[in-house]
């Protein structure tokens, strides 16, 4: 061969391996971005057909939950509805079906709660070791009271706040009641 055609050919050699190498990375990069993007979009679609199979997840569904300290005793309790009060360790009737929160002491006593009762009214209530002591009524169809009280007995030693249907004031101290009004006593 010539010199001059054998210089031409292999600047042509060359010149072809560089575009094979050129073509090999950049199929190689295609390749990987590729993947990449295959990944990505599947990671994506996962997520997506995750949460279009369950509910959202933010929320818990329970018909109770029950809060107890280190010693095992229910503290706290959620539920829908509640169970019958504890008073001195013993489950007692309830007055009547409540859903709410209800919170007791560390010998595991109902001292109080935030509750709903069937016919609509809300309650919030504080208790003493054995009684109910104050309970704040928000009526279903408008209006609230406030009744605070000391001892077994309400009708010892009461205090109401009423707006249903008149607001008044009523006080009972020693058995003896007392009524005040907008109008006056």
């Amino acid at each position: 061969m010539i010199p001059k055609e054998h210089s031409q050919l292999l600047n042509r050699v060359d010149a072809l391996e560089r575009i094979v190498r050129r073509r090999r990375r950049m199929t190689i990069l295609g390749v990987l971005a590729a993947l990449v993007c295959g990944t990505a979009l599947g990671a994506v679609l996962s997520t997506v057909s995750a949460h279009a199979q369950r509910p959202d997840d933010r929320f818990l569904t329970v018909r109770g939950l029950t809060v107890v300290d280190d010693n095992g005793v229910p503290r706290m309790r959620l539920g829908a509805p509640l169970p019958n009060p504890i008073v001195l360790g013993k489950q007692v009737p309830r007055q009547g079906i409540v859903s709410g929160l209800m919170l007791y002491d560390s010998d595991g006593d109902e001292r109080g709660g935030y509750v709903t009762e069937a016919h609509g009214d809300v309650f919030l209530t504080l208790d003493a070791k054995r009684y109910q002591q104050a309970v704040f009524i928000a009526n279903r169809d408008g209006g609230a009271s406030l009744s605070v009280w000391s001892g077994p007995n309400r009708n010892n030693n009461y205090v109401s706040l009423q707006a249903v249907p008149t607001p008044l004031i009523e006080i009972v101290q020693n058995g003896t009641k007392q009524v005040f009004t907008a109008a006056g006593r």
